[in-house]
């Protein structure tokens, strides 16, 4: 089941009038293992697309701590696989359980989903299972929430290791706790301790340098990629310990899944970037597709020792002088 919202001013602040949102709801169904396909659930639409439901898949991106057999692996990969490549991304937080049996024979688990399609994810901001009170359902209310996206803006970081610890010595030892209410409340004792954790970070912060973010720093990744690299980790180490086939087929599934999404996302980037190209950022565009200069540093390819390297080097940075042609008398 499909809902189409038409707005004239934009959905959620994006320049697209139409956003779609699918419902899928999946059931084991011979001869196939679900009712709804891939193929059904995820389409590549030019306009925002939320798909979210019950897809009756378990998956390691979406419950890390699941132990899944190889029919489970097998019946989920098609679906995160198709994902991937039309660059989707996972809103679901891993390992937060959307269903919980009445029987005790089951375990909770998680198989409502909910994907976006690269249009309609910058005005994502939240997935909450635990805000809206239970419908009598073995299925718990999920809450999205979407919004105009905000601009990119990057916080400077501490440096730590750049800190001047010594000299925080001296401060930390001459600073001194506020005094706290007498017979304070909940409510009071939070706000003063909250207020002198806040000075005691300050004088921290004030004496450690601070990082300078830069809002080009791999703005092409993406949270689901994120999960995806989980995934291609926990399933590299599964197959090291155990060491069968199936095991290893799995890490090198991940694997390529892994770092097709990372081309996918490059790739989706890219052609937003020159899409919304104008002339503030034309020259930025112009040094990314140009090509990279030749190096400066001399190869040395018949240099294998320190005393030929050194050689090389005086040649080519100080090479001799022609001596003068020598006059007859």
């Amino acid at each position: 089941m499909a809902l189409d919202v038409f707005t004239p001013q934009g959905c959620f602040g994006l320049d697209f009038p139409r956003f779609r949102i699918g419902n899928a709801y999946a059931r084991p169904l011979p001869p196939n293992s679900h009712s709804v396909a891939p193929e059904t659930s995820f389409r590549g639409f030019e306009f925002p697309y939320l798909v979210a439901g019950d897809f009756n898949i378990h998956n390691t991106a979406t419950d890390p701590s699941r132990l899944l057999s190889t029919k489970e692996e097998s019946e989920s990969a098609p679906y995160f696989s198709l994902a991937t490549d039309l660059g989707f991304s996972l809103l679901n937080t891993p390992g937060i359980y959307t269903r919980f049996p009445f029987t005790g024979t089951h375990r909770p688990s998680v198989i409502d989903l909910a994907f976006t399609n690269p249009h309609i994810f910058p005005a994502f901001r939240s997935w909450d299972a635990s805000v809206l009170p239970c419908t009598g359902s073995d299925h718990a209310p999920i809450l999205i929430s979407l919004r105009p996206p905000s601009p990119h803006d990057d916080k400077p970081r501490p440096r730590w290791q750049e800190a001047d610890w010594p000299g925080l010595t001296d401060r930390l030892k001459n600073w001194q706790i506020p005094p706290p209410p007498g017979a304070p409340s909940p409510n009071q004792l939070d706000q003063w301790f909250s207020s002198a954790l806040s000075a005691l970070t300050a004088v921290i912060e004030n004496n450690t340098p601070r990082s300078r973010p830069s809002p080009r720093s791999k703005a092409w990744w993406t949270p689901l990629l994120t999960i995806l690299r989980k995934e291609y980790t926990k399933a590299t180490r599964r197959a090291k310990s155990l060491r069968t086939p199936d095991s290893y087929g799995t890490a090198r599934q991940a694997k390529l899944g892994y770092f097709k999404a990372i081309k996918r996302a490059k790739a989706t980037y890219w052609a937003d970037f020159l899409a919304k190209t104008s002339p503030d950022n034309i020259w930025t565009a112009k040094q990314m597709v140009a090509p990279r200069k030749t190096p400066r540093f001399p190869s040395l390819p018949d240099a294998s020792d320190p005393v030929t390297i050194n050689n090389a080097l005086l040649n080519h940075l100080f090479p001799p002088k022609n001596p003068s042609p020598v006059e007859d008398d």
